[in-house]
């Protein structure tokens, strides 16, 4: 029992399982419980608004018919007598602010009395209202619409008018202020969220009804355009998106029966998301708060706990496989020295891996390098004329790479590339290659091949892709007058500028079978010469520099 609890796998998942789930598992349940409550809240409020305002407007409707039928009995009105009739009309409008105007008109449809002044004779006989009234001579609702008298947006209802025979003889209506009956809408407020916007819309997304503070947005679009879409097409239901001013907000919105509008409205209630979600957000705060405590409690248990058994091992062990990742085969775990467990095996193991990888790699790199020398030492015999020569100027690029700041880790590749320098030449026929005399101009075009040669022949070779620099480029001039690419300053890699110094020193210090070897003034001389042109002007630098130390060295 007690090897299975000290299992490392064991002790890290009883780790996480108590510094974990318990906490995740209170975070998740309550912040959910909270946020659904809130959401289940504004749509329920929602309802419960919509069905207040439906026996709102059953009373406001109730309330305007009496006064039309009360009116309506009067006989300035039944006579149509046009100036005690509007002087009525005129008191009504002033005592009843949720009015714009009332007015009455005759069977044909011609109004005839109105509280406000008329500037122009007005028709309503195509009035849906008008129509509707005195057809079933009962009270009569109109669709939203803008009022002929007061050009207004607004909503018309009409009640028959009799004569003295009993029959309808025209129709009295009152023009509904929607701004009012907003205003009226807005005794609401107290039943409104804090921050909560409360909209009614008809069917097309005008605005009938915006409280708080919308009366300017009556008779037009609702600028919630992305929530509305959606609202229109839907009976009831919950919106979560970002509100006129940028930030998100919760829309709960329900179809409701409109006792004044003809159509189905769409009553939104709106509210900021920061707002409605403040109880959520607070337990949510709470359960972290109670997390980070609990995580900081248990990992500073962990930290001490398991500290010796478990902490240090597992950072060695990262330790040696960071270093083994990067390369450095030298690296080891080291066990300490109590216990034993799943780790120190696992070090042991590592460390015999790695140790078999350091031989081989060590065995490989000496027969890659063993290789390279071959093929150099081929070289060098099947051009008599050079022998000796691919030793000296690696030996000497080697000192300048060192001395122009090249990495250790570099310079293997430096070496490499400068051993096989003219690997390329394999390629250049011998008549060519070994011609003792001048070579003609198609003669040099071939010669002027091998640095292609060499790049076709070691760029398939993965380990020596780093080393193609002075293969490829060592024949590259700093004027950009070289070949084969016709590489310009920079464009040339440093190993291959130093390079080309190097072969040009060793090349003019040699006896060739057409010159004797020069000084070494001489070929100093010379190269500076070339700075600029031929070489690279830092690179000679690093050069005279080389050899000044040279000099002082061997007095």
């Amino acid at each position: 029992m007690f090897k299975f609890i000290s299992s490392l796998r064991v002790r890290v998942l009883l780790i996480i399982l108590f510094a974990i789930l318990p906490a995740l598992a209170i975070f998740h349940i309550t912040n959910q419980e909270e946020r659904n409550n809130e959401i289940n809240h504004i749509k329920q409020e929602t309802l419960d608004l919509a069905e207040i305002i439906s026996l709102q407007e059953a009373d406001f409707l109730d309330g305007t018919r009496q006064l039309l039928l009360a009116t309506s009995l009067l006989a300035e009105v039944r006579n149509f007598n046009s100036g005690k009739c509007a002087q009525i009309l005129s008191i009504l409008l002033t005592h009843y602010d949720r009015y714009i105007n009332f007015a009455v008109a005759n069977t044909k449809g011609e109004v005839v009395c109105s509280a406000l002044p008329l500037i122009e004779r007005v028709n309503i006989a195509d009035r849906q209202y008008f129509i509707k009234a005195l057809n079933i001579q009962e009270f009569a609702i109109g669709g939203f619409q803008v009022e002929r008298i007061t050009h207004l947006p607004g909503i018309n209802l009409g009640y028959p008018v009799y004569g003295d025979d009993s029959k309808p003889s025209g129709v009295i209506f009152a023009t509904i202020d929607l701004n009012r009956f907003a205003q009226l809408e807005g005794r609401l407020a107290s039943k409104i969220p804090e921050g909560a916007i409360l909209t009614k819309l008809d069917r097309n997304g005008i605005v009938l009804v915006r409280v708080p503070g919308g009366e300017n947005l009556i008779g037009s679009q609702a600028p919630e355009t992305s929530v509305i879409t959606k609202v229109l097409k839907a009976n009831e239901g919950v919106i979560q998106a970002p509100g006129v001013d940028g930030h998100p907000w919760v829309y709960a919105f329900v179809t409701i029966k409109s006792n004044i509008y003809q159509d189905d409205l769409h009553l939104i209630l709106g509210q900021p998301q920061e707002i409605l979600l403040a109880d959520a957000n607070h337990v949510f705060n709470r359960n972290f708060l109670i997390m980070t405590i609990v995580g900081i409690l248990l990992l500073a248990g962990t930290w001490y706990g398991f500290d010796l058994s478990f902490m240090r091992q597992i950072q060695s062990l990262l330790h040696v496989t960071e270093h083994l990742t990067k390369g450095d085969l030298e690296a080891r775990y080291l066990n300490p020295p109590y216990g034993t467990s799943e780790i120190n095996y696992l070090g042991d193991s590592i460390n015999q891996m790695a140790e078999s990888l350091g031989q081989r790699e060590r065995d490989l790199l000496q027969a890659y390098d063993t290789t390279i020398e071959g093929w150099s030492r081929a070289l060098d015999l099947r051009d008599k004329e050079t022998e000796g020569h691919t030793l000296r100027v690696t030996e000497m690029t080697m000192r300048l790479a060192q001395a122009a700041g090249i990495t250790e880790e570099e310079l293997v590749h430096v070496r490499r590339g400068a051993l096989l320098h003219d690997i390329g030449k394999m390629g250049v026929p011998d008549h060519i290659l070994l011609k003792p005399g001048k070579l003609t101009e198609k003669e040099w075009v071939i010669m002027r091949e091998h640095p292609s040669y060499a790049f076709e022949l070691l760029s398939p070779i993965a380990y020596l892709r780093p080393a193609l620099d002075i293969p490829y480029c060592h024949h590259e001039k700093w004027d950009g007058t070289g070949y084969p690419r016709g590489l310009k300053g920079e464009q040339i890699p440093l190993a291959a500028r130093l390079f080309a110094i190097a072969d040009v020193y060793d090349a003019l210090r040699s006896d060739r079978p057409y010159r004797k070897s020069w000084s070494k003034e001489k070929v100093i001389e010379h190269i500076k010469s070339l700075s600029g042109t031929h070489f690279d002007p830092k690179a000679v630098e690093v050069f005279l520099t080389m050899m000044n130390e040279a000099d002082n060295d061997s007095l």
